[in-house]
């Protein structure tokens, strides 16, 4: 019995060693929108134009950059918004174009 005994808890240390832990990521809201960092044209400024969102309907096309929320025609950060498309955002910053584009989802981490 003592035997017995002994191996039953021996199995189950064992067993318990090797089952995985939970992890920060899985305790995240998976509602919460994802803030990726943007990938710009070379020659841009990356910390000032950060797109977590872009969202294009034919009624609208709406961005969102640095947190806040843009249309066509706004201005962010001194730029002007030129035009929004389902990936990358057009800006016009003092006469010189830069693109941004949103990080596709499957380079997030």
């Amino acid at each position: 019995m003592r035997n017995c005994l002994f191996m039953l808890t021996v199995t189950a240390a064992l067993l318990l060693a090797f089952v995985p832990t939970a992890s920060a990521d899985s305790d995240r809201d998976p509602t919460r929108p994802y803030s990726a960092p943007s990938v710009t044209t070379p020659g841009s400024r990356t910390s000032a134009f950060n797109v977590s969102a872009i969202f294009v309907s034919k009624a609208r096309r709406i961005a969102i950059v640095n947190g806040q929320r843009v249309t066509e025609g706004d201005s962010i950060n001194g730029a002007i918004v030129v035009e929004i498309n389902k990936d990358a955002l057009r800006l016009n910053l003092n006469g010189k174009e830069l693109t941004t584009r949103l990080l596709p989802a499957g380079l997030r981490k």
